[in-house]
């Protein structure tokens, strides 16, 4: 592991192997990192994160019995990021995913597998990101919502609240 000399990290936090963390940041009580995480500089991350845990990722046999789709990507946080307390985020199946910077990302949201989330976003309490999903910078998600995996909303977008986005949202778009 990389872990700057600054960093403060709380009680019972566990940080697996091959993790990098930034300097200035604050890791609090309960949180996991699992391996191969890279985390910027200045960020904050509250109490029970957890972040590069597989996703739920899973595909049928023959016989319709689902199977567990290997994750061996991992996450990528940016500088001055926030985490909320009991949010996960999943590490990426064979790329990374992404939390660019200045991102702020309230308490219990989960963000699935391979997503992007550009610089400045703002994810507010109980967003699920499914995934593979890409959020445009500058953007607000709104409590309770819900996107679907595969789905890109552009920069510049509001969500309201307890929205379910199936479709992609074009630049500017407000739900």
């Amino acid at each position: 592991c990389t872990i700057s000399d600054d960093v403060t990290i709380g009680e019972y936090t566990v940080i697996k192997d091959n993790v990098t963390i930034g300097s200035g940041t604050i890791i609090n009580n309960h949180v996991v990192i699992e391996s191969n995480t890279i985390i910027g500089e200045n960020c904050y991350i509250k109490s029970g994160a957890i972040i590069g845990e597989d996703g739920f990722g899973f595909e049928r046999d023959e016989d319709g019995v689902p199977l567990r789709f290997p994750h061996i990507g991992n996450v990528i946080i940016g500088n001055n990021v926030e985490i909320g307390a009991k949010t996960t985020i999943a590490r990426g199946t064979l790329e990374s995913t992404i939390i660019k910077d200045n991102v702020k990302i309230d308490d219990q949201v989960h963000i699935a597998h391979n997503c992007i989330v550009n610089e400045n976003v703002l994810l507010t309490a109980c967003v699920e990101v499914s995934g593979s999903v890409n959020i445009g910078k500058n953007s607000w998600i709104g409590p309770n919502s819900s996107i679907k995996d595969g789905i890109t909303i552009g920069n510049n977008s509001f969500v309201g609240i307890a929205s379910n986005i199936s479709y992609d949202l074009i630049q500017n778009s407000k739900i």
